[in-house]
């Protein structure tokens, strides 16, 4: 049937997804170095986005919790040029790593070049986080003052003659 097709593997974003920032943020690194390691060989990262673009990453420059921005080689063939682009989690379908001899590939996705985590908070978390800090600092309070009222009543007592 001839129609658009939403094909989605990357679902809606969330951390929880197949290839989400959560993936980007934890297990990606350890496994692409483990991939990274075999001797003379060149890693090669391939992203193939929902769109059928396959992108031959050089290298992840930033995280963030809806896109990450990733440098490109123009040519695979002579690695000279790069370009920067933003991808959403939700469009990448597949990723691919690659080991090619070093006769095949001069250069390739470069595992040292960490990417900037960028963290995104909206106006609303930021009051949420600073709302949540200012009810706990009151509690904190309040637990206080009751300790040491409690103290006080203690030493009343202690201080009071019994009757006999």
């Amino acid at each position: 049937m001839i129609g658009y097709y939403n094909i989605n593997p990357g679902g809606s974003g969330m951390p929880e997804d197949a290839f989400g920032p959560r993936f980007f943020k934890t297990r990606f690194y350890t496994w692409i170095r483990e991939a990274c390691s075999i001797d003379g060989t060149i890693p090669v990262l391939e992203i193939m986005l929902t769109s059928g673009q396959v992108l031959d990453v050089s290298h992840i420059s930033e995280l963030k919790d809806d896109y990450m921005l990733v440098s490109a080689f123009v040519d695979e063939r002579d690695c000279t040029d790069t370009y920067h682009t933003y991808i959403r989690y939700q469009t990448i379908y597949c990723i691919n790593v690659l080991n090619k001899s070093r006769k095949e590939r001069t250069m390739g996705f470069n595992v040292a070049h960490e990417p900037r985590l960028v963290a995104s908070e909206s106006r609303l978390q930021k009051a949420a986080a600073e709302t949540a800090q200012e009810y706990t600092k009151r509690l904190e309070r309040e637990n206080e003052e009751e300790k040491k009222d409690n103290k006080k009543q203690t030493r009343r007592r202690a201080s009071k003659p019994h009757a006999k």
